[in-house]
Order: C-alpha cells, then sequence, then structure tokens
C-alpha cells in the first residue's frame, strides 16, 4: 500500500510534469494522444489533489521533528517550481510572437495569469493547513529566522549575478539582437521572471540549510 507521504510528493511532481508536457510538448499528437490537453488533465487533477492531501494530512506527510517553516519551505519550493515552469512556457509563447506586443490587451498571458491565480490559491491552502488549527504555535523561532536570513543572502546573490550578467549583455551584444527583448512590456516581463527565479532560489536556499544542518 502505497503511504500518504509518497502519494502526495508524487502527485504533486506529477503535476509539475503534466505542466512541462503541457507547455513544451509537440502541438501534433503522438500515438494518437493530444499531449497538451493531456497535461492540462494531468496538471490540474495531480495538483488538487496533491494540495488536499497535504492540506488533510501534513502530520504524515513530513517528519514530526520539523517545524512549521521547514515544512512551508518545502512546499513553497514545489509550488514556486511550478510556477517557475509556467513562467517559462509563456516566455516561450512570447518568443514565437512574429512582432513584441505594444499593449497588455495583445500579450498572450491568458492561460499564464490563470495558472497563477490558481497556484496562488493553492500553496495558500496548503501553507494554512501546514499551521493546524493551533493558534499559540511558534511559527518562526531563533533557528528559523537564522535559516531565513542565510536563504535571503542566497537569493540576494543569485539576483546580483544576474543584473551583473545583463548589463554585461547589453554592453556587449549588438542593439539589433537585443531590441526585441528591449521592447517595454518584454523587457517587464523579463523582470518579473526574475522576482520569480529569485524567490525559488530562496526557497531552494531555505530547504538546504536544513537539510545541511540536520546532517
Amino acid at each position: 500500500m502505497v503511504s500518504i507521504p509518497r502519494l502526495a510528493w508524487g502527485l504533486l511532481v506529477l503535476a509539475l510534469v503534466g505542466a512541462v508536457v503541457w507547455l513544451f510538448g509537440p502541438h501534433e499528437r503522438v500515438w494518437g494522444v493530444d499531449l497538451g490537453a493531456t497535461g492540462t488533465a494531468v496538471f490540474g487533477f495531480t495538483l488538487w489533489t496533491g494540495a488536499w492531501l497535504f492540506s488533510r494530512y501534513p502530520d504524515a506527510i513530513f517528519p514530526a521533528e520539523w517545524s512549521i517553516a521547514e515544512r512551508r519551505a518545502w512546499a513553497g519550493l514545489l509550488f514556486l517550481a511550478l510556477i517557475l515552469v509556467n513562467f517559462l512556457g509563456f516566455l516561450v509563447t512570447l518568443a514565437n510572437l512574429d512582432l513584441p506586443p505594444v499593449s497588455i490587451a495583445e500579450l498572450p498571458s491568458r492561460h499564464f495569469m490563470w495558472n497563477l491565480f490558481v497556484l496562488m490559491i493553492a500553496w495558500a491552502v496548503v501553507a494554512k493547513a501546514l499551521r493546524g488549527p493551533q493558534t499559540d504555535l511558534v511559527e518562526l523561532d531563533e533557528r528559523d529566522l537564522r535559516m531565513q536570513r542565510s536563504a535571503d543572502r542566497g537569493g540576494d546573490w543569485v539576483l546580483t549575478f544576474v543584473v551583473v550578467a545583463v548589463a554585461l549583455l547589453l554592453a556587449y551584444v549588438p542593439a539589433t539582437l537585443l531590441a526585441w527583448w528591449l521592447s517595454p512590456l518584454i523587457a517587464a516581463q523579463a523582470l518579473i521572471g526574475l522576482l520569480i527565479a529569485r524567490a525559488f532560489v530562496k526557497n531552494a536556499c531555505l530547504v538546504a540549510c536544513y537539510a545541511i544542518e540536520r546532517r
């Protein structure tokens, strides 16, 4: 019999796979199967089933010695991975446009915004459930705050590295090659992606800090 932890994590990882197939899979049918529609169905079903398991059985999924902050860090890492994958799919759609959009209405962002809305709701439900019904629990102790400071530094270093890399690109790459990406709306989406990537790296650093300290 499959345990609840393996089932919950397996479902959310399958949601990530479904999102990748949906966003980056071939447009034509493969062996008669529409991979886009199949990926969408897998993504939606596994995401909400996994989120329900996380909110219904949080103590069965995470080790008892893990703090609320560590549990939320792991859940946040997975949801941020799903958001990042969806955003990368949105960037691929933008890159396939013949001309850069000149107004918000021309941005093909409807699917990404809907997925972002759904993921944020699921994330909020899971984060609230991980706290449990108790109102007197300490969510962040000194250890958790120390871990968060270390993770913040990791995220800041990555952000600094990317900003320096972009500055070098602007300085040395011919303007004709960057004209499409420097159009206002495209550049704005790239900046949003940078913030999403920074949040993902920060959560990854936070999870790594907890794992390293436990060893």
